[in-house]
């Protein structure tokens, strides 16, 4: 029978891996392996999917900070930047006026876009490289490190920003309740992450693992998720939107809008094809509820008093 603990999950470390021992959401130790071949568990009893073992925080850190990690982003600045203007659209429909934090800036292009329409704009980073071309490229100052480390005061931002950062942390639950104290009353936070358990796409890769199709190889039967470290991300948390709007709820937010992230950069026939497949995930989940889409959309507001425990 599994349990569920008040305390923080559990780690156990060993050479640039750890092995959490219970959930990272719900702290229940009841974890079930559903992929060893790509170290992949699920949580019995609230459905998180998570790698475990997992890269540790310094073996993240490395692999982010390599010289040339974003050179693509550079390469495809125009259609990034659209990418930007998209989201900046969406979040402006409900954001909180005053400034604005993004938490796991990259090179500071959304930063950059957004600076006209807040008070002031700060942004984290952990990657150096990153944080040296968003000074070099944008005149940006970028606080490094986590926002779990880094002294920044109490209820001092009105808008939080994450755009594919909660899925890269070892630790969701502690870094939603930083961000709940971050915000000052009635802030909000903005999340984007993949949605790599239920969308279509990993649907089709589980499919091409399965009748053994070589470009498939990397991906896991169960999940369709790729071995952490196979690709050009290391992912250590795979949510579905059931998982977030649970984690975001008891970190003491209320939701206010659920959406599909438009996380495409592309140009061209291709920037057409993906708005179009964008849209048709988008009218799915506007008449029946369903996200099969890849990414995941959500806007919270902080609710009044401190935040709960998960």
């Amino acid at each position: 029978m599994s349990t569920a603990r008040a305390e923080m999950p559990s780690v156990a470390e060993r050479s640039g891996l750890e092995t959490v021992e219970t959930c990272n959401v719900c702290h229940s130790d009841a974890i079930q392996q559903i992929d060893p071949e790509c170290n992949l568990c699920r949580c019995g009893d609230c459905g998180y999917v998570f790698d475990n073992p997992r890269p540790n925080h310094q073996e993240i850190r490395a692999f982010y900070s390599q010289q040339g990690k974003y050179d693509s982003w550079l390469s495809d600045a125009a259609a990034r930047d659209a990418l930007w203007r998209r989201r900046l659209k969406m979040m402006l429909r409900h954001h909180a006026p005053g400034n604005l934090l993004d938490v796991g800036t990259g090179i500071g292009q959304f930063l950059h876009q957004a600076k006209p329409y807040f008070s002031e704009v700060a942004g984290t980073e952990v990657s150096d490289s990153a944080i040296r071309i968003a000074r070099e490229r944008y005149g940006l100052l970028i606080e490094h490190g986590s926002i779990e480390e880094l002294t920044l005061p109490d209820s001092s931002f009105d808008n939080v920003t994450l755009f594919h950062v909660l899925e890269h942390v070892p630790d969701p639950v502690r870094l939603m309740r930083r961000c709940h104290q971050l915000l000052r009353p009635k802030g909000m936070v903005v999340i984007a992450v993949p949605n790599d358990v239920l969308a279509w796409g990993s649907g089709l890769k589980k499919l091409g693992k399965r009748v053994g199709l070589r470009a498939f190889r990397k991906f896991s039967r169960a999940a369709g998720i790729p071995k952490a470290g196979t690709s050009r991300e290391i992912h250590l948390s795979h949510f579905t939107p059931a998982v977030l709007r649970r984690l975001l709820t008891k970190a003491g937010f209320e939701i206010v809008n659920e959406e599909l992230d438009p996380y495409y950069a592309a140009s061209g026939l291709w920037k057409l094809a993906h708005g179009l497949y964008y849209a048709l995930h988008r009218m799915m989940f506007k008449l029946f509820g369903i996200n099969r889409y890849e990414t995941i959309w959500m806007i919270a507001c902080k609710k009044a008093g401190s935040s709960r425990d998960l």
